[in-house]
């Protein structure tokens, strides 16, 4: 398995930092996952309030990044290509893979904030379309060869855009899923990785739709499935310490969360559920406990959905940096370990 540190920042002034130095904060604490042994960096985008609101924009993200590190890949999870124009964020995206000494990891979705596409004038119900078409003309515009392109939303003739990606012939392309299944069927049908987030659902239920994606990917005859799932993490030398905090946390990760929604005028998200620590753990929505308890709730993940990428969001809800970098720490020097080399764990069974 493969790990990341992962961030979406939610601004809460009760940090005592100002807007500049949160940011400044969360890009320290990502640029140390290098030093600690992480493979990857992963950014999210949300738009119009502090549930993530502060990174709105990925490449300036990214590009701060690439002048930190040499050594860890940098992954967008998820741009939000069904608002953005696709010949932009292939122009942005190119750069940070030249910046970075092609490091970057395209990940794409459509979101589930419906205020977002309302204030860009995007309609969300078609989203899906959008994204697809989407992805196609940026796939033309990195190929460095000139290209025309006539579909449902955009139309170009004998167009050349500049600048092309270092890797050839482009980075990665991740698709992110929750919960179509024909969604699932399709990113495995195209070849694409999986993004996914064990939050949502059961481990069991997850289960169910990530074996739909690696059955189709081999009907499709490519190779070994590669797929990410994304994780509220906690660590703490002490179980019950971990859990009140990632309980105070996820609370407030969630209240969030509905807030942000609310702002739609269309969308009618249910009502927020009850954090239950316990049950949340149990079946491993959650990694939150002591090294032993996370690497275990992992190695379950691993076996029963074919995950091959852990992406671990430590600062989220009202965890402070300093708790989110013990976090983190911890979670490189004892629970890695036990991921990387499990049969050594073992015992050499």
């Amino acid at each position: 398995m493969k790990f990341a540190s992962y961030a979406m920042p939610s601004y809460d002034q009760r940090s005592g930092l100002s807007e500049g130095e949160f940011l400044r904060a969360t890009i320290d604490q990502l640029a140390s996952a290098e030093s600690l042994g992480f493979d990857s960096i992963w950014v999210n985008e949300h738009h119009f309030h502090r549930y993530g609101g502060l990174m709105p924009a990925l490449p300036p993200m990214l590009a701060a990044l690439s002048q930190r590190t040499s050594r860890v890949r940098f992954g967008t999870s998820v741009v939000l290509l069904p608002v953005h124009h696709p010949l932009e964020v292939a122009e942005e995206l190119a750069m940070v893979d030249l910046m970075s000494g092609g490091r970057l990891e395209l990940g794409i979705g459509r979101g589930f904030v419906a205020h977002d596409y309302e204030v860009f004038d995007v309609p969300y119900h078609d989203a899906q379309d959008r994204l697809i078409e989407s992805l196609e003309v940026l796939l033309k515009a990195w190929s460095g060869e000139r290209f025309s392109h006539h579909g449902r939303y955009y139309s170009f003739t004998d167009l050349e855009v500049w600048p092309r990606p270092e890797q050839r012939p482009h980075p990665p392309i991740w698709i992110a899923c929750s919960a179509t299944p024909r969604n699932f069927e399709w990113t495995a049908q195209q070849g694409y990785n999986l993004l996914t987030i064990g939050y949502v659902r059961p481990v069991a239920k997850l289960a169910e739709l990530t074996k739909i994606y690696r059955d189709a990917r081999a009907a499709a005859g490519f190779g070994p499935a590669t797929i990410a799932t994304h994780y509220h993490t906690v660590v703490a030398e002490d179980r019950q310490a971990a859990r009140r905090i990632a309980e105070a946390a996820l609370t407030e990760h969630v209240r969030l969360n509905a807030e942000a929604r609310s702002l739609s005028k269309t969308d009618s998200p249910s009502a927020s559920e009850d954090v239950c620590i316990e049950e949340l753990v149990d079946q491993c929505r959650l990694i939150a406990g002591d090294p032993e308890d996370c690497a275990r709730t992992l190695q379950t993940v691993a076996d029963q959905t074919g995950c091959t990428e852990s992406h671990c969001l430590f600062q989220f809800g009202n965890i402070s940096f300093a708790t989110a970098q013990r976090s983190m720490e911890l979670f490189a020097s004892e629970v890695i370990p036990r991921l990387r080399e499990p049969l050594a764990a073992a015992g050499g069974r």
